[in-house]
């Protein structure tokens, strides 16, 4: 048997190959050993753990016995960096993640994984991790060290709303927090809320509400303390909300009284009152919902998540989800409670998303569907009938969200590995399920109504409800996008550029043509969001259609989904190249609005023209490129793996799917 010699130079030393330096592994904590990402090994916390703010744990006994067999030897020069093709395509990188819910001083490192014994493979790409992943992507190619400043996400680290502080020291007094603006101001803010705020998120019943507003003023005070704490709460966050809202307000002031409300519905909605109350009620959950909503603009986001979650556990317990039964009461209230119920797990799939929790399985959305839709045709009048099915649309679009993140992230004990439960879904066919979820989500939109329609939409009156429709086409898009993102991550993270292609530049496999497809469907699915998002604006107007934090969210999602199709020079058109002109200028509209919005401003264009000034403002179809897929994948690929993602795990050629089975 001939054995190949490595090439050696005239002196008879082998060269060195070029190829990526191996990890010192003896001196990773182990959350970086289990995500096989680069550790800094600094003490007594690595930056990676701080920056994640999960415990950093070193094995000490092991890092003592590696040192023993491995000295360190002088630092390598930097060398650049060539891509080796893989010697079988079947052979899949396994990479144990450990979740935000799992910290790394309690899960046993394995070092033997297997792809079937692995029980938390995840191709879950939140919109807060994504972008961090693709900033750190475009640093590292442009040759620059790790930053240490931080770019904050909307619904996620940026105070959209401004700095709060709740520390306890510098709360208000009870006596002050019950203090209420004039009635006056009262009922024009209410007006405010439930004109502009209230149809995105149906927490309240607007003739309630103002009842208690008659009896906080004038009425007799019949309630007990906490019930009229709450509801005292509920309004300050009413008054917060219907502040932020109004963007002719000066930012300074807008943020000030906004923060003064808040904090007053802060300190009147006591701990006690949320955890050890003997039975939940409407007006707590109301209470929390409209908090959660506050919280989620700025960057208090463990507070925000808490609070969605408490709203939702505490409307299980109440026997929310299972709504729609022979024994239930008026239906008025059944129809508060469908709506306060949908606005609940709207939030909390919103938190989720965005800062990539694992959603509960209560949080599943109204899922007695058959209820829903005999209960308003026979029992209310047509309006209402026309708000539950609303309603109806809106909880079926996120129980197909839902599946699709069950899709990406499979929650699944090392005991159910060893029992050999099966999963919902297989992780490497994720592309054979993002067909059928592409297909339900086609099928939902064309159930749309006339009156729902995209070209029906400016015509719709009054703006509450287009207001609403709107909404759905957002979440719409937003979805799609969800859904095909871990495929785009998995095209800008590929280790190498495969040789062959056809004259037209397109790949030659069928597994590169899928890639890039798929990919190519959520830069589509970006650019709808954006030039819908921008259909809406109303430049000058004191209220704008849409809630300037959701056109913040929604443009941030877009803005970060064009980023990423940079790096392909395929994916990044002319049309693209437009559509990131347009965001550009959007985002310069909303600048009055937020000191955040500078920022992101500076960021976009800064990462953009890392990209594309060596090249021109726009990336051609031919060679010259900003990024070839395998620079740019490096980067890309390294930093994903350190937010233990491992995209190499999908399938997408033929021969690795039947390898696989």
């Amino acid at each position: 048997m001939t054995t190949i010699e490595p090439p050696r130079k005239l002196h008879g030393e082998p060269v060195k190959l070029l190829r990526r330096p191996r990890l010192k592994t003896y001196i990773a904590c182990e959350a970086c050993r289990l995500r096989k990402s680069k550790c800094d090994g600094q003490s007594p916390a690595c930056s990676k753990c701080t920056s994640r703010g999960i415990p950093c744990v070193y094995n000490q006994q092991a890092r003592r016995s590696s040192r023993k067999k491995f000295e360190p030897g002088p630092p390598s020069p930097a060398a650049s960096v060539s891509f080796q093709a893989p010697t079988s395509t079947t052979a899949l990188p396994v990479v144990l993640l450990v979740t935000p819910e799992t910290s790394a001083a309690t899960t046993p490192v394995s070092h033997e994984l297997d792809y079937e014994s692995d029980p938390n493979r995840a191709y879950c790409t939140s919109h807060g991790r994504f972008a961090g992943e693709v900033v750190a992507a475009i640093d590292a190619r442009a040759g620059r060290t790790p930053s240490s400043i931080s770019h904050p996400v909307p619904f996620v680290d940026a105070d959209l709303f401004g700095p709060l502080d709740l520390e306890p020291a510098r709360l208000l007094s009870d006596s002050a927090a019950r203090a209420l603006p004039s009635r006056m101001d009262a009922e024009e803010l209410a007006d405010i809320y439930f004109n502009y705020v209230h149809p995105l998120e149906c927490v309240l019943d607007q003739a309630r509400f103002f009842r208690d507003i008659e009896a906080a003023y004038c009425g007799p005070q019949s309630l007990s303390d906490t019930e009229r704490d709450i509801r005292l709460s509920i309004m300050n966050l009413v008054f917060a909300l219907a502040v932020q809202r109004q963007e002719s307000i000066p930012q300074v002031t807008r943020h000030d009284q906004g923060s003064l409300y808040f904090r007053r519905a802060w300190v009147l909605l006591k701990p006690e009152i949320v955890l050890w109350q003997s039975s939940g009620s409407i007006e707590l959950i109301q209470c929390l919902a409209l908090m959660h909503r506050y919280l989620h603009c700025t960057s208090q986001q463990h507070r925000a998540w808490m609070a969605s979650g408490l709203a939702c556990r505490i409307a299980q317990g109440l026997n929310w989800p299972s709504l729609g039964s022979p024994d239930t009461e008026r239906a008025g209230d059944l129809e508060l409670q469908r709506q306060v119920w949908a606005t609940c797990v709207s939030l909390d799939r919103c938190v989720a998303w965005a800062q990539g929790k694992t959603i509960a399985h209560f949080s599943a959305p109204l899922s007695n569907a058959s209820k829903l839709k005999r209960f308003p045709a026979s029992n209310l009048p047509q309006a209402d009938a026309a708000r539950a099915a609303h309603l109806r649309r809106g909880s079926e679009l996120f129980e197909i969200g839902n599946q699709i993140q069950l899709a990406q992230m499979q929650i699944r004990s090392r005991g159910a590995s060893d029992l050999g439960l099966p999963r919902l879904y297989q992780q490497d066919e994720y592309h054979v399920v993002a067909v059928q979820f592409d297909a339900c989500l086609d099928k939902w939109e064309s159930a749309l109504p006339d009156e729902y329609k995209v070209h029906s939409l400016r015509a719709q009156e009054p703006a509450r409800s287009r207001l609403e429709r709107y909404m759905l086409h957002f979440r719409l898009f937003h979805t799609r996008i969800f859904m095909y993102r871990p495929i785009l991550a998995c095209l800008c993270s590929r280790r190498s550029q495969k040789a062959a292609t056809l004259p037209g530049g397109k790949s030659s496999s069928l597994s590169d043509r899928l890639f890039e497809d798929c990919a190519g469907l959520c830069v589509e699915a970006a650019q709808g969001l954006a030039a819908l998002l921008i259909e809406t604006l109303e430049p000058g107007e004191s209220l704008g259609l849409m809630p300037w934090w959701y056109r913040l969210y929604y443009l941030h999602i877009a803005g970060m989904t064009f980023l990423a199709a940079m790096s392909v020079p395929r994916l990044y058109t002319d049309s693209v190249a437009h559509s990131w002109r347009s965001l550009i200028s959007a985002l310069h509209d909303h600048e009055h609005l937020s000191a955040y919005v500078p920022q992101c401003i500076d960021t976009f264009e800064t990462l953009a023209a890392r990209i594309l000034e060596p090249y021109g403002s726009t990336a051609p179809d031919d060679a010259s490129v900003p990024f070839s897929n395998g620079d740019f994948g490096f980067v890309f690929d390294d930093n994903f793996w350190g937010a233990g993602l491992d995209f190499d795990g999908y399938s997408f050629a033929a021969d690795d799917n039947m390898g696989n089975r």
